[in-house]
């Protein structure tokens, strides 16, 4: 790994249709507004057991049960520069954090796709399949059909 990207943070972001058209069609999204969800010192402390994988596994399942509360089904994988990640939960969800900037194409390490709704199993963990940023088109066609 590189020092660019062992400097850089990981941030899981829920993204609706917009969101994808604009990332596909100008390689960059505006990140006003937005909130993601990471690993966070409020995390680390509730969860002191849990590995750097699962601490991340937990951020990445709070951003699909984000995702999933708007009926949205895409998750994102970005890695961000710290500056551009604002520290401080926005609820009662220890992940949650803000944008401080736009987030380009190139920094978005993978998409995840949630199943449907109807196929989900309710007692489980949700289930997202892998994607990677290559097939941004092909993620935006599936949802559409």
């Amino acid at each position: 790994m590189t020092k660019d990207a062992t400097s850089r943070r990981r941030v899981y972001l829920p993204l609706d249709d917009a969101s994808l058209a604009q990332l596909d069609e100008s390689k960059v999204l505006d990140g006003k507004g937005i909130h993601g969800y990471a690993v966070t010192p409020e995390l680390r402390e509730s969860e002191p057991n849990e590995d750097a994988e699962g601490l991340e596994y937990l951020a990445m399942q709070d951003a699909a049960t984000a995702a999933a509360g708007r009926d949205l089904r895409v998750v994102a994988a970005v890695d961000l520069d710290p500056q551009q990640v604002g520290e401080g939960a926005h609820g009662d969800v220890d992940t949650e954090v803000s944008l401080l900037g736009d987030v380009r194409l190139r920094w978005v390490a993978s998409l995840h796709v949630l199943d449907p709704a109807g196929e989900r199993d309710v007692d489980s963990d949700l289930e997202l399949s892998w994607y990677d940023v290559t097939e941004l088109p092909d993620v935006r066609t599936l949802l559409q059909s």
